[in-house]
């Protein structure tokens, strides 16, 4: 008999700790994004010139929709990168659910150093009724009577 309780509580402990990691273990991968890295960074680019770089994680935390990133301005113009994020949400409608335009738009001062700097940007979804999110990532080099090179245009997408 006794024999039988340990065998039965035993498997009890183990059902309860794979019952804990299934309810707190993925859902903390899923809800987290690196993109790209210090050795591998998003970059904007003039002429063949690297004007800025970028990297950094997007993720989910209470109700929010955030993003870290670290970014630089790779020869020190003094121009200035900066990064822009921005947000959209995909929510029912008229015709079944859809992807909404890009709201919330977060930019970061201007970086003239070569030096990483960080930056976190957030953007609350909790009063929306949406069923997922997405980060939009930007690093841009800003300039004075010209447009702005500007990286491309990756986003990361969340269920909410």
């Amino acid at each position: 008999m006794l024999r039988s309780t340990r065998s039965i509580a035993t498997a009890l402990g183990s059902a309860v700790i794979a019952l804990l990691f299934l309810a707190w273990g993925p859902a903390a991968f899923a809800a987290s994004q690196n993109w790209y890295s210090s050795s591998s960074p998003l970059t904007a680019s003039e002429d063949g010139t690297i004007r800025a770089k970028a990297y950094g994680t997007a993720y989910t935390k209470d109700g929010m929709l955030k993003n870290h990133t670290f970014y630089r301005d790779p020869h020190g113009y003094n121009r200035g990168a900066y990064t822009e994020t921005t947000y959209s949400y995909k929510t029912g409608g008229p015709y079944g659910e859809q992807w909404g335009i890009e709201t919330g738009k977060d930019q970061s001062a201007r970086n003239t150093t070569n030096s990483w700097v960080d930056q976190y940007d957030a953007d609350d979804y909790s009063s929306r009724s949406a069923s997922q999110g997405r980060v939009h990532v930007k690093t841009c080099e800003d300039q004075y009577l010209s447009p702005d090179p500007c990286s491309r245009k990756p986003y990361f997408t969340f269920v909410i």
